[in-house]
C-alpha cells in the first residue's frame, strides 16, 4: 500500500481496505466517515477550499489537514490534487483516448484493425482466464430466478445494457431498463422493490450516477449484479455478485467487445438454466412477431 496514494483509485482502494480492516491506520471514526464521503463525491473535494470542505464534511480544517498528513500527503493542497486529477480524468477521458489513437500512426487500415483485434483477443482471453465459476453460476441464478430485473448503465455502457435487456426479455418476463428517457432516476428508483435484481454496468472512469443508483438500490434491499472492469471497481463493494471484464483497448474508449462476449455467455447460461421455460417464452414472442407480420 502506497503512502501517499499515487492516484484516486489507490486512495479508493485504501478506503476499502481500511473498511475491511486489512490496513492498520490510526484514523478516528469521524475522520474515516469524512474520508468515505470525500471519496464518494470526489468533485466536491476537487472544487472546495479547506474551509468549504470543512463545512461540507463537518470535520474541522485542522482535522482535514491531519487526515491528509496521516495518509502521507504534505498537506491539503497535495491531498486535493488527487481529487482534481480524478475529476480531470473523467472530463478528458474520451479526448485523451483520441489523442492516443492519433499518436499510434498506423500505416494502413489493416494495421489499425490488427492492433484493435489483438487488444480485443487479449481482453477476451483474460476474461476467460480470470473467470470465477461460482460468480458466473450465481449471476446466472439471479438472472433466471429473480421476479423482477432492472438494468442500468450510463454513457457508452448503455449499449451493452440494451443487449442484455433485449436478450433476457426473450427468455423471461419482468425485465426492463431502470431509466427511460422520459423519466428521471429518482422516479425509476422509487419503482424498485425489496429483493428485485438491479444489474449495473460500468467501467473506469466510473460514473457518479451509476454509483449513486447502485448505493440507493442497495439501501432499498435490492440485490445487485455488477458487471465492471476491475476488482478495485467501487461497484464491487455494492454488489451481491460482481463480474469483472478487462476493457483496455486501442480504441478511444473502453472496449465493448469483451463486455458483449460476457453478456452473450450469461444469456446462454440463463437460457440453459431456464430450460423449457425459456423456449416457451421465446415461442410466444415468435407468435407475436408472426401476428405482426414481422420476420423473426
Amino acid at each position: 500500500m502506497n503512502f501517499p496514494p499515487e492516484d484516486f483509485e489507490q486512495l479508493r482502494n485504501l478506503v476499502s481496505r481500511l473498511r475491511l480492516g486489512e490496513v492498520e491506520l490510526s484514523i478516528g471514526k469521524k475522520s474515516f466517515l469524512a474520508l468515505e464521503a470525500m471519496v464518494e463525491d470526489a468533485d466536491v473535494v476537487a472544487m472546495s477550499n479547506i474551509v468549504e470542505l470543512s463545512d461540507k464534511t463537518q470535520l474541522s480544517a485542522a482535522s482535514i489537514t491531519r487526515l491528509a498528513k496521516l495518509l502521507g500527503f504534505k498537506g491539503y493542497g497535495q491531498f486535493q490534487l488527487i481529487f482534481k486529477q480524478k475529476s480531470k480524468m473523467a472530463n478528458s477521458f474520451y479526448s485523451d483516448g483520441v489523442n492516443r489513437l492519433l499518436a499510434q500512426k498506423h500505416d494502413s487500415v489493416k494495421s489499425l484493425m490488427q492492433h484493435q483485434g489483438m487488444s480485443i483477443n487479449q481482453n477476451i482471453s483474460q476474461t476467460i482466464a480470470q473467470l470465477d465459476n461460482d460468480h458466473m453460476v450465481n449471476a446466472t441464478s439471479l438472472l433466471a430466478k429473480k421476479n423482477r430485473i432492472h438494468i442500468f448503465a450510463y454513457r457508452h455502457s448503455a449499449a451493452i445494457a440494451n443487449i442484455l435487456r433485449y436478450g433476457l426479455a426473450l427468455l423471461r418476463p419482468n425485465v426492463q431498463m431502470l431509466v427511460q428517457e422520459a423519466h428521471g432516476e429518482a422516479i425509476a428508483l422509487g419503482q424498485l422493490k425489496k429483493d428485485d435484481l438491479l444489474v449495473v454496468i460500468g467501467s473506469s472512469p466510473y460514473s457518479n450516477v451509476t454509483l449513486k443508483i447502485a448505493a440507493i438500490a442497495k439501501k432499498q434491499q435490492c440485490q445487485i449484479l455488477a458487471i465492471t472492469d476491475s476488482k478495485l471497481s467501487p461497484l464491487n463493494e455494492l454488489a451481491t455478485v460482481a463480474l469483472t471484464i478487462p476493457s483496455s483497448t486501442h480504441f478511444f474508449t473502453n472496449s465493448l467487445v469483451s463486455s458483449c462476449f460476457l453478456i452473450e455467455s450469461l444469456l446462454s447460461l440463463t437460457a440453459i438454466e431456464l430450460g423449457n421455460t425459456a423456449v416457451n417464452h421465446i415461442k410466444h414472442h415468435e407468435q407475436l412477431l408472426s401476428q405482426l407480420e414481422v420476420s423473426s
